[in-house]
């Protein structure tokens, strides 16, 4: 098996390569990390000519990461929290997934994992929840999403509990078997949820009640959603063109020069 760990960490020894480090092992699996940290990942320019079909015009090292993905059997996304949420890099390799448009069926084939090391239990559900995101847009199966608290060098190892976990990460892949942990949607393995006529998950849309059984599914992010929400978008982009003209005149009678 080939094992992909896509981490934005710039410590090079951190619990996120010691953990990816670690399921590989226990997998008897090839593993090459990919950290996000030393790459060259520039901004989405929103110019949408992917939505045309068209190349990124954006020469940058985002199709590396297509390709790696291509080489691999399964997909580690793991990668610490500093603030909150996932790291900048990271979130900035989300914001270029318009130019996984192409691969999402061959990459719907590929089984990912999730495994977030935080420092506060309190404050954990954010950053796992962006890095759901980007499983999502990837096209990506994901199988398991865990959270583990560990802020110091190496301490990902130190508990049992920690361990349980990556070895139910391991179980995931090694049985290509989705696996829902306490208080996460059933559906997408989101942990952070909203207050709406009931509980919604604000990843997937799916309607749960107080025990997070499904009451209404949501395909929110999956394949056929996806490819739908970018014939949306480029209808978007058509409404744009015929109405520029319009939204000029508006911008310049407010002082605003185009």
């Amino acid at each position: 098996m080939k094992l992909l760990a896509l981490i934005a960490s710039g410590r090079k020894k951190g619990n996120s390569v010691i953990a990816s480090s670690y399921i590989a092992k226990q997998l008897g699996a090839e593993l090459e990390i990919l950290n996000l940290t030393k790459m060259n990942i520039e901004p989405c320019k929103a110019c949408y000519a992917c939505l045309y079909g068209e190349e990124c015009r954006i020469e940058d090292d985002v199709s590396v990461v297509y390709e790696k993905i291509k080489q691999s059997d399964a997909i580690l996304i793991c990668s610490p929290v500093y603030w909150l949420d996932a790291t900048g890099k990271m979130k900035a390799l989300i914001d270029r997934q318009f130019m996984a448009i192409p691969h999402l069926r061959e990459f719907s084939k590929k089984y990912a994992a999730i495994i977030t090391p935080h420092g506060f239990e309190e404050l954990k559900g954010w950053a796992s929840a962006t890095h759901i995101i980007l499983a999502k847009v990837l096209g990506l199966n994901l199988l398991i999403n865990v959270e583990i608290n560990a802020a110091l060098p190496g301490e990902v190892l130190t508990s049992n509990e920690n361990l349980e976990k990556l070895n139910k990460v391991v179980e995931a892949i090694k049985n290509k078997k989705k696996i829902v942990l306490q208080n996460q949607c059933p559906i997408c393995l989101n942990t952070v949820f909203r207050i709406e006529n009931g509980i919604l998950c604000p990843i997937c849309g799916s309607k749960l009640n107080e025990n997070l059984e499904v009451i209404e599914r949501g395909n929110r992010l999956e394949l056929n959603w996806m490819i739908e929400h970018y014939n949306v978008l480029r209808d978007m982009k058509e409404e744009f063109k015929r109405k520029k003209g319009e939204i000029i005149k508006a911008l310049k009678v407010h002082g605003y020069e185009t």
